[in-house]
């Protein structure tokens, strides 16, 4: 509206502009007739008919251009909503070559993960991730991970975190690329609700959860639980990172669960677990290691060695370094492992290996690794035999 008395008001300026200057030239020439007076009114009148249809039609074009860039302004992205959201992902593709316990030699090609992951932030409180993937060349997507995290370290320390992840107990920091024997043998992932206080370098976490395993006439219902506290930092140029975890129920590690097979839901009582980790890092070394074990032993119809209930253990230590080598950062790692009691889970008793891996391009890593893992003795049910496994591995990031 405010356009088109702008408009309005400049059409009569202008008239009045043009009555002016035609009154002065006929005052210089003296008093007109009234027909040239005539003459000069429709004359004018035409004049002004002419500028107000050439300034119409200009406000049409203004107008038209107008609602053009709201339009298009309505359909463009929002960028600040785009600005909250992570999207990427991982694929890696594995050649190996394995010499089992039983002497049998094989060799292998495979899709060994595809996983995606979208991050979101909608808000200074709120923060999500999903994320798919499949293993093993399988054609099925699994929902891998998918919590909510509401915290604001501006204002709290305080944080909970809800959904389906592996909860904070055992450690799988590590160079290789095959887990250490601790995290596979504690590895819990279950939909859980995590409360947790992370202040100056210091984190404590609880967390409750509905496990997969039961106790027998027990029923069904969130009777799991676990406790976690860790302590990262700096001291004399060295950065460490230490951390101690308790489960009251280790039967439900991912490892466990699936040995168990049909005593998963009956069990006679829960079997707590104990982890801690430790790493010291300087320059370009790393130390790392970690230990995981049962607190007691399980009944020997259920998980059993050498003819007695089997209380599994498992440990790693690692040595990392890593080098510049034709301006590619080049990591080497060596790690000596080990188990007890953990036959039945189908874990070696001694392992030890190495791995190199570097970055060829910009978000694309190769990296070889070889394993040498022994059996446990005939004494007590294992083969006594070694085992060899060379991997070679394709990882991009995405």
């Amino acid at each position: 509206m405010s356009g088109k008395l702008q408009m309005k008001g400049s059409v009569f300026a202008l008239a009045a502009f043009i009555t002016f200057g035609a009154s002065q030239a006929y005052a210089d020439s003296g008093s007109p007739s009234p027909e040239q007076l005539l003459k000069l009114i429709q004359k004018q009148q035409r004049q002004i008919e002419e500028l107000q249809q050439m300034l119409t039609k200009t406000q049409t074009q203004s107008d038209k251009a107008i609602a053009a860039a709201e339009a298009a302004k309505s359909k463009a992205p929002d960028e600040g909503f785009l600005s909250k959201i992570q999207i990427g992902g991982v694929l890696e593709v594995e050649a190996s070559s394995t010499s089992s316990f039983a002497g049998a030699d094989s060799t292998d090609l495979t899709l060994a993960k595809v996983e995606f992951f979208l991050d979101a932030q909608p808000t200074n409180w709120v923060s999500t991730h999903v994320q798919l993937n499949i293993e093993d060349g399988s054609t099925n997507v699994n929902l891998d991970e998918a919590w909510v995290t509401i915290a604001n370290d501006k204002f709290t320390p305080l944080f909970l975190q809800a959904g389906q992840y592996a909860v904070p107990f055992s450690s799988d920091e590590t160079g290789m690329v095959t887990d250490p024997l601790s995290y596979t043998l504690g590895e819990t992932k279950e939909a859980n609700v995590l409360v947790g206080v992370n202040m100056v370098g210091f984190t404590a976490q609880g967390y409750v959860y509905n496990g997969d395993t039961q106790r027998a006439g027990g029923g069904n219902k969130v009777d799991q639980f676990g406790l976690f506290a860790g302590y990262e930092g700096e001291a004399a140029g060295a950065g460490y990172n230490l951390g101690i975890g308790y489960i009251n129920s280790i039967s439900d590690s991912d490892t466990i669960t699936d040995t168990l097979g049909g005593n998963a839901g009956a069990l006679s009582r829960y079997i707590g677990g104990v982890a801690a980790h430790a790493s010291v890092s300087f320059n370009n070394f790393a130390l790392i290691g970690g230990y995981t074990t049962a607190t007691e032993a399980f009944n020997s119809g259920q998980l059993a060695f050498n003819g007695n209930g089997a209380q599994p253990e498992a440990w790693y230590l690692e040595a990392n370094y890593t080098a510049q080598i034709l301006k590619r950062d080049v990591t080497f790692a060596l790690t000596y492992q080990g188990t007890d009691e953990a036959l039945a889970l189908g874990q070696p008793e001694t392992r030890f290996g190495g791995t190199v891996s570097m970055e060829v391009v910009a978000g694309a890593s190769l990296a070889a690794e070889y394993l040498h893992d022994e059996d446990y003795g005939t004494g007590d049910g294992g083969t006594g035999e070694d085992s060899h496994t060379a991997t070679l591995q394709l990882a991009v990031e995405f």
